[in-house]
């Protein structure tokens, strides 16, 4: 049982802590209680100090709330304070309907308004182990003191709109322009030239939720559905660290193509036929696919742009795709015969300029087997991917009549004609 706490003041900046003196030890010196004290605050003013300026605040890990009945608990858990203060929880605590109505001074035994609430967790030092000091010569009685200090916490209580509402503003970014006017670097560069403070803010904010009028002699006690939202986090190097994994490390990519593309692939009309009715299209990824996603004939696009003579402007063709067969990481796209035949053929009969061919892959509808979108950026070469999630495959290349480019026979039964 605690026998006394004290609360600590919460405003904390920079230079909170103006130098750092510490113990000169030499032979001979006489050790007082501040000397020893000044030691103790020497370590734990320079590691707040770090905590607040270098790894922030916020919860680090743990201190899940639920409702259960009349009852909200939290587990065990870290959390560092504005001040850089440590958190830490360490068995689970169970709060009561009653004690919250308490603490924001609701009186229950008669009906009141809906109330919402929100759930701090607060830094407390926790003076234990009472002893009795011996009287000095000027003090004709034993005084009594502490033998300890404790590092604690404390959960409390407060209306929502107290809870540090100006910390937790989700519209407000500081780097406007950000990836457009401004490098990510220089943002960071303006941040830092601001120190990070807090005032009057000691309260880590775990949770949110409302308190309802007694209900067949119970009270209302519901968790918001997004509590976690203003829950500050401290961004550890392992969720950074797994969050990029899932980001780019572990994305799939499209490793190959088995057509030639880019700026100098061009092909005959007869190439070009032959490529969509006999050599078909395959692209291989290097990771194990959603089949159910690679299949999904929405995913892929073949454009044909086509013009008749300088004055017309190109016809859009779309060349539908009849299906797709996923194997062993590599996709294979059937086209559409009827509309290669009767529609693309006819197009194609009088042509006095080249076309020009697009092919369009969407990776945002493409997921690995752990629904991740395909990486699929085709920035220079293969593999594709600019280390974010979709984006889309685009290529393309040239086909032309026979009179613009020296055929290049990809099998001698292939005609068009």
């Amino acid at each position: 049982m605690y026998e006394h706490e004290s609360k600590q003041p919460s405003e904390c900046h920079v230079c909170k802590v103006p130098h750092f003196d510490r113990n000169n030890y030499f032979h001979g010196k006489m050790l007082s209680a501040r000397d020893l004290a000044a030691e103790q605050h020497y370590f734990n003013q320079k590691r707040w100090l770090i905590n607040r300026m270098v790894l922030g605040w916020g919860v680090v890990c743990g201190l899940e709330v639920r409702a259960e009945g009349e009852c909200l608990y939290v587990t065990s858990g870290l959390a560092l304070d504005c001040c850089g203060r440590e958190l830490l929880v360490c068995d689970q605590k169970g709060i009561h309907a009653k004690q919250i109505a308490e603490e924001l001074h609701i009186d229950i035994s008669k009906p009141f308004p809906r109330t919402e609430w929100a759930l701090c967790l607060e830094y407390y030092e926790q003076k234990i182990e009472s002893v009795r000091v011996p009287s000095a010569c000027d003090k004709g009685e034993q005084s009594g003191e502490y033998n300890r200090i404790r590092d604690h916490y404390r959960l409390s209580f407060r209306p929502r709109d107290e809870a540090c509402p100006t910390d937790y503003d989700e519209e407000t970014c500081p780097h406007h322009g950000l990836g457009q006017r401004i490098s990510i670097h220089h943002a960071v560069v303006e941040q830092s030239r601001k120190c990070p403070e807090c005032k009057d803010c000691e309260c880590v904010l775990l949770a949110t939720g409302t308190l309802g009028y007694p209900i067949g002699g119970k009270l209302e006690l519901t968790l918001d559905q997004d509590y976690w939202k203003y829950r500050p986090v401290v961004y550890t190097n392992p969720a950074l660290a797994s969050l990029i994994r899932c980001f780019h490390g572990e994305l799939a990519h499209i490793v190959k193509v088995n057509w030639e593309w880019g700026p100098n692939a061009h092909y005959t009309l007869d190439e070009f036929f032959y490529l969509l009715s006999e050599k078909h299209l395959k692209v291989a990824f290097d990771r194990h696919m959603n089949p159910g996603t690679v299949t999904d004939k929405r995913t892929f696009r073949l454009s044909v742009f086509i013009a008749n003579d300088e004055r017309n402007c190109p016809v859009h063709v779309l060349i539908p795709v009849d299906h797709i067969e996923y194997y062993g990481n590599e996709a294979t796209y059937y086209f559409d015969n009827d509309c290669l035949e009767y529609d693309l053929r006819h197009a194609c009969r009088r042509l006095t300029k080249p076309l020009q061919v697009e092919l369009v892959l969407h990776g945002d509808m493409v997921h690995d087997q752990h629904d991740r979108a395909l990486d699929a950026e085709l920035i220079n070469n293969f593999p594709t991917g600019n280390g974010v999630q979709g984006g889309d495959f685009v290529t393309y290349f040239t086909v032309g009549p026979r009179s613009i480019y020296s055929p290049r026979r990809l099998n001698e039964e292939a005609s068009y004609e």
